[in-house]
């Protein structure tokens, strides 16, 4: 997953993510958010059977991290 293009997906930007303003909230996976809690809402709450979109959801987190830290993002 490239995290500086949004093909199409609705998700955020790193360029719109760093633009953003302050205190405004933007969740670059929000995609991967929503199917973790649509599978959660689908399937009464059984943990284990929305195990892949979780990992998703972890997975993009931790690329969203490593790519802020690639980029020196910083917050001011």
């Amino acid at each position: 997953m490239d995290p500086s293009s949004n093909k199409n997906t609705g998700r955020v930007t790193l360029k719109q993510f760093e633009a953003k303003k302050p205190g405004q909230y933007m969740n670059p996976c929000e995609f991967e958010s929503k199917n973790s809690m649509k599978c959660l809402h689908e399937n009464d709450f059984k943990q284990e059977l929305c195990k892949q979109f979780f990992d998703e959801y972890r997975e993009c987190k931790k690329m969203w991290i490593e790519e802020r830290k690639r980029n020196n993002f910083k917050r001011s």
